[in-house]
């Protein structure tokens, strides 16, 4: 794991931004990449993301409504501070550990049915899923120093 030359703060002094400002951007970036990367069959999954201030929401819904997770990242970016306690990002149905390593048995032993779709459909291949088969979370997490230079440079 790479170390930080720079602390965090500096990089927001540098950009005249409170760092409260840029760590808020950072997340709210981050946390909507795993949500857009995230595999849609019913659409429970992607709108069962949780956002935690100091604990984590392991709750979850039957819901598809993604409209719930965007107030939640709408409310992370309202609140006063972020730097003070920690933001956890979570999805916990039973399937989230599955669909980012890839642990579906292979070959699968049952297929979905997808919305739009006639009869079962299989939606995975080597384990992996077909629509995120390298995660959401790794992708987006290996693209932090990304996350951070766009926050920092305002874009």
């Amino acid at each position: 794991m790479a170390a930080w030359t720079v602390p965090m703060r500096e990089f927001a002094k540098k950009a005249g931004l409170s760092l409260d400002v840029v760590a808020r951007k950072i997340m709210f970036d981050m946390f909507s990449n795993v949500i857009r990367l995230s595999p849609v069959d019913t659409g429970r999954f992607r709108a069962n993301w949780n956002v935690g201030y100091g604990v984590i929401d392991d709750n979850t819904y039957t819901t598809t409504n993604v409209y719930r997770v965007d107030a939640q990242l709408r409310q992370l970016m309202a609140k006063d501070s972020v730097t003070r306690t920690v933001v956890y990002f979570t999805n916990s149905l039973p399937y989230a550990l599955p669909l980012e390593y890839g642990m579906y048995p292979n070959p699968p032993k049952f297929g979905s049915k997808k919305k739009g779709e006639d009869g079962v459909a299989i939606h995975v291949t080597g384990g992996y899923s077909m629509q995120a088969p390298r995660g959401m979370v790794r992708i987006t997490v290996a693209a932090t120093a990304e996350y951070i230079r766009k926050a920092v440079a305002g874009t």
